[in-house]
């Protein structure tokens, strides 16, 4: 293999003086690129570190964990001192102090990615880098990149083994060769009925070692710099390496015609509302303007009204998003006291066993697509958070001539990315 390098004068005082030296480097590409680093454990921290060697100039990442003892292994950027703290602010301390880029800014997000962070922040960054250890999360991220058209690298280990898939703004993406096996561990989370979350979870902890996530970060990485210089990642592929034998393999992916993640927002219009102060009634008014009265607004995810407890059928009011109730939740009181006593029954035979009490049989009553006429007069009052929808957030709504338009909480801007706006 020939390395053509540039001519030019040694600068040894230049960090990137190397690297610059290759011929279709450039720096500035580098600073003035943002990447979003989703996940903030032993990959995370291999994939943070190596960026910030290179002088890349914007970085956000995303985290819900805390440090524990176990982290420090295979965790470059946290010390004994961080057990305990988030995650994602420990990775962004550390991140800061280790830059080499002298303007470089490092933002964070310290919370629940698949449900409260806002796809406006996907759609400002140059390419996100997967990190995580769970199909949940991989699946939302493939989903929200999608729906912005931001390419998005996806790293995995296992033991000594680990993969990187690279995935375009078109074309296959991750949900299209996703098993069934991954969809449900992804749905593992939730109640299979209601979709409200699990209270508890006991997660499985995969084994691994910090030499694997260095080379599958180094991989990762590699792949995001080529993308953002147009130098031919391997998209659309698949690049598996197993430890144990030291043998790799790439793989094309095949693209799934019907997937379901195949779509991306356009024509997206800005609003000046914020989700912790705007309103529904604030986002209609505005969604109206463009798509008249009869407007009808997609929030993406369900609101519950009310519920019926499991086992009485006597009725839980709610108001609250779906991935804010846990299912101990759907049990009423007096039924929760009495639980061992109360033999285990369908959905089905608990609504007969109350369906004689009272003529209005509805198990729950929840929305998640309607117009301001259709939707609960008191339900135009509560804010957008309360709704569920986060700060930086695109939403979809269509007219009653079938027309779709793509509306932004644009006013949570500089709340949400801080520093990076100014990148």
């Amino acid at each position: 293999m020939v390395f053509q390098l540039k001519e030019q004068q040694v600068d040894e005082d230049d960090p990137f003086e190397r690297q610059r030296r290759i011929e279709w480097w450039d720096q500035n590409i580098l600073r003035k690129s943002k990447m979003m680093i989703v996940g903030a454990g032993a990959l995370g921290n291999e994939t943070l570190k190596n960026l910030a060697l290179l002088g890349v100039g914007g970085l956000f990442i995303v985290d819900f964990d805390t440090i524990s003892g176990s982290n420090l292994s295979r965790t470059v950027l946290f010390r004994k001192q961080d057990i305990g703290r988030e995650k994602a602010a420990a990775a962004a301390e550390a991140t800061r102090a280790l830059a080499l880029e002298s303007t470089a800014q490092v933002e964070y997000f310290h919370g629940d990615m698949v449900w409260d962070l806002g796809l406006g922040v996907y759609r400002r960054m140059d390419v996100a880098l997967g990190c995580v250890d769970n199909d949940e999360a991989r699946l939302a991220t493939n989903r929200a990149c999608r729906s912005v058209g931001v390419p998005w690298i996806n790293a995995g280990i296992l033991g000594l083994s680990g993969n990187v898939m690279i995935f375009g703004r078109d074309g296959v993406c991750y949900e299209c060769n996703a098993t069934p096996e991954q969809i449900q561990d992804a749905r593992s989370r939730y109640d299979s009925c209601e979709s409200v979350r699990k209270r508890f979870l006991q997660e499985e902890k995969m084994p691994t070692v910090q030499v694997t996530s260095a080379l599958i970060s180094a991989l990762q990485v590699q792949e995001a710099i080529k993308l953002i210089h147009n130098q031919q990642p391997a998209t659309g592929k698949r690049i598996a390496f197993n430890g144990l034998t030291n043998g790799d393999l790439v793989i094309t992916l095949q693209p799934l015609d019907e997937c379901l993640a195949h779509g991306t927002y356009e024509n997206i219009r800005e609003l000046p509302l914020s989700a912790h102060q705007g309103t529904l009634a604030d986002l209609f008014s505005a969604i109206e303007e463009d798509l008249g009265q009869d407007a009808i607004l997609d929030l993406g995810r369900r609101f519950i009204l009310e519920i019926r407890c499991r086992y009485c059928g006597k009725i839980l009011p709610l108001m609250r998003p779906a991935h804010r109730i846990f299912d101990d939740e759907l049990i009423c009181t007096d039924c929760n006291k009495n639980t061992e006593e109360i033999s285990s029954r369908t959905i089905v035979e608990r609504m007969e066993a109350f369906g004689s009490k009272t003529e209005d049989k509805t198990y729950i009553k929840s929305v998640s697509r309607f117009s301001r006429k259709e939707v609960p007069r008191e339900l135009l009052k509560l804010t957008l958070w309360d709704l569920g929808i986060p700060p930086l957030h695109i939403l979809s709504a269509s007219g009653i001539n079938g027309q779709y338009k793509a509306f932004e909480l644009t006013a949570d801007c500089a709340k949400v990315l801080g520093s990076l706006i100014s990148i």
